[in-house]
């Protein structure tokens, strides 16, 4: 039997020895358990009612300052001040509905639905002052700590906007 060359066989030595670790470790990605993130359990949420007037000096008062770029936007272009009507911390249940009533009379549906593309889903049903007549119901995909705008509804001389802020939570096992 005729031996290979010297060249070849220290040539297919290193080579192997330098695709042995790899196949290894593509092997070992490959082969391991993908660990997925966990859904989070609950959804944490700031309700902020603000009422919109079009008369007013164009300030923005100190209780809304967090939201002054929101409110100079173009949403809201129309209107010259604003008013926070009240804040509330909603804790959200998966696919359980929670109904809050605003100081404004108006009640508001929130459920959290779980995750889509890695954003909050929620469900929103906004009722008038009667509780009787549907104002808004929209299926919402949130970013993570991000806010969205519901309403526009007439309130007294200017509207009623609902600022919802919500980022999801994981349920510490006990």
């Amino acid at each position: 039997m005729k031996y290979p060359s010297f060249t070849r066989r220290i040539l297919s030595t290193t080579l192997a020895a330098l695709l042995t670790p790899s196949a290894f470790v593509g092997a070992a990605v490959l082969l391991a358990p993908q660990v997925a993130k966990a859904e989070p359990a609950k959804a944490e949420c700031q309700l902020y009612s603000v009422h919109a007037l079009r008369t007013g000096d164009g300030t923005i008062p100190d209780d809304l300052k967090f939201l002054e770029s929101q409110l100079r936007g173009d949403d809201f272009a129309a209107f010259k001040s604003f008013k926070l009507l009240e804040t509330k911390r909603l804790s959200l249940d998966l696919k359980a509905p929670v109904t809050t009533a605003a100081k404004s009379g108006h009640k508001l549906t929130l459920e959290y639905l779980g995750t889509e593309r890695a954003k909050l889903k929620l469900r929103a049903k906004l009722l008038d002052r009667r509780g009787e007549t549907s104002l808004l119901a929209a299926d919402l995909l949130l970013v993570e700590n991000g806010l969205v705008w519901l309403g526009g509804v007439t309130h007294g001389e200017g509207k009623l906007f609902f600022g919802l802020h919500c980022r999801g939570t994981e349920v510490k096992p006990g």
